[in-house]
């Protein structure tokens, strides 16, 4: 049995109308130049003759490769059509505080708009407003650094409250740039509606001054009720300021107070460290020798010599008096005590308070160190000493805002007496010149005087602002209650009682 098979010729497939084609989707075009070039080539088998030529006439070389290349080419060129420029990660979380931030060069427009904002002509808070705004723009504030900028420039006398009922329509947010959005939501404003904050037309209570305003907000009256002693938050406040100063002198706002600024920046840089000398002088003072002294003298305990630990206080205070080279002052008392024979006999004849301006620090030298062991040697004392050196101190008062007490400028110090206090080496290394103490001290029926307590220590630089008795004050208002009187002294209670039912 036989079958016949008819075969049926396939169809020539014109090599021009595939060039043709590459104007359709690229998958579907690849797809159909395989097809047609097989069957060019299985005509090409038989002999026809015919493919050699539909390639010549058609200009392609290979019509798979050449339609495959020109397919992909505009897939590559939609894919990158696509791709969108973005900040680099290494951008995104810079917030202006960094260690070695630099602000960007500025462009010849840029320029030429700053030397216009900053013109010297301009009055000073019109060009320190400006400043304020913009540097509040250009750097990425977190909730921290906000409050800690909103009190520096509250002790400044800058407004830099919330605003209410500021909102803005969304049309008109969209269509400003850049310049006017920072204009309409800043709230730093220089004259503001409450008499508590700065008014450059009363240069009477009022004057420019960064240095002051720096040490009245790092020192121990605005960061420690705040924040305590916190080394990192004194950091981050004292680094924030100082970022604001050196944007202040790079953009040349008010040349006039360079010199100001500059030692405004520099009260940054040891406010950290001192304030961290406070607070361990505050726990360590008055000191072994002093310690020693209050509890020989004041607490009786030199009447109980025969007790270890009262022996050992009465040799402490004894060889660091006697060994220790102080001034000429302090060897007229020591040679009084050699020459007593019973320690009973030593008295505390006055104790007072009294606040002390640090003058001078004494500290022991090397070759003073050396001369104490070998004198501890020849009297074969078989104990070491801390090295101590003194203070040259001299009576001070601590500014404040008191009404019924006097105050530093209403008070003539220049013709008191400077005295000196034993203190350790350790202490002294911590102690700075201007540094004021308000301190119990007890003098001795021998000359010597020793501090019993320590109460309170300051910092060099402290400094009292009138802007710190502004924080919770409010412009008085008219009341419309009758004042109490003979006839109706209880008139303001009822008045209230009265409001009270009515907001009932």
């Amino acid at each position: 049995m036989t079958t016949k098979i008819k075969v049926t010729q396939p169809q020539r497939t014109d090599t021009t109308t595939i060039s043709q084609q590459e104007d359709s989707p690229g998958p579907n075009v690849a797809c159909g130049v395989t097809g047609g070039a097989n069957e060019v080539k299985s005509e090409a088998d038989e002999s026809t003759g015919e493919y050699a030529s539909a390639l010549e006439g058609s200009g392609i070389d290979d019509p798979i490769t050449g339609v495959a290349e020109g397919a992909g080419s505009q897939v590559e060129a939609k894919k990158k059509k696509k791709k969108s420029k973005r900040r680099p990660k290494s951008r995104r979380n810079i917030t202006g505080f960094e260690e070695y931030y630099a602000d960007a060069p500025k462009t010849p427009m840029e320029a030429l708009e700053q030397e216009k904002l900053y013109n010297p002509a301009r009055p000073f808070s019109d060009r320190i407003e400006e400043c304020m705004q913009r540097f509040r723009a250009r750097r990425r504030l977190d909730s921290l650094r906000t409050e800690m900028f909103n009190k520096y420039l509250f002790l400044g006398g800058i407004d830099s409250s919330q605003r209410q009922f500021n909102g803005l329509d969304p049309d008109v947010m969209a269509e400003a740039d850049t310049e006017q959005i920072r204009t309409m939501t800043a709230v730093d404003f220089i004259g503001g509606t409450s008499s508590r904050f700065y008014d450059g037309s009363n240069t009477e209570n009022w004057k420019v001054d960064f240095e002051a305003v720096v040490k009245g907000f790092l020192s121990s009256r605005t960061m420690t009720d705040w924040c305590m002693y916190d080394r990192v938050a004194i950091q981050l406040a004292a680094d924030l300021v100082k970022n604001f100063l050196n944007y202040v002198l790079m953009q040349d706002v008010c040349p006039e107070y360079t010199s100001n600024i500059v030692a405004a920046r520099n009260i940054c840089d040891i406010a950290p460290t001192e304030l961290r000398y406070i607070h361990e002088l505050i726990s360590e003072l008055p000191g072994d020798f002093n310690r020693a002294a209050r509890s020989l003298f004041c607490e009786g305990q030199v009447e109980h010599l025969d007790e270890d630990e009262n022996s050992e206080a009465f040799i402490q205070f004894n060889h660091t008096t006697l060994v220790w080279p102080l001034s000429e002052k302090a060897k007229q008392c020591n040679q009084k005590i050699l020459k007593i024979s019973d320690p009973t006999t030593i008295k505390v004849i006055s104790m007072m308070n009294r606040t002390y301006e640090v003058l001078g620090i004494e500290r022991p030298r090397h070759k003073d160190k050396k001369m104490v062991n070998e004198r501890l040697a020849e009297m074969e004392v078989n104990r070491k000493l801390k090295p101590a050196g003194f203070i040259r101190v001299a009576p001070a008062i601590i500014a404040h805002g008191w009404g019924n007490m006097p105050r530093p400028e209403e008070v003539e110090f220049s013709n008191a007496e400077e005295e000196e206090f034993l203190l350790e080496d350790e202490l002294l290394a911590k102690l700075e010149v201007g540094m004021k103490m308000s301190m119990t001290v007890c003098e001795l029926n021998v000359g010597l005087r020793f501090i019993k307590e320590i109460h309170d220590l300051r910092p060099s630089f402290d400094t009292f602002l009138p802007q710190y008795l502004m924080t919770n004050w409010k412009n008085p208002v008219p009341n419309e209650r009758p004042p109490p009187s003979i006839n109706d002294p209880n008139c303001e209670e009822k008045a209230m009682s009265a409001d009270m039912a009515a907001d009932e």
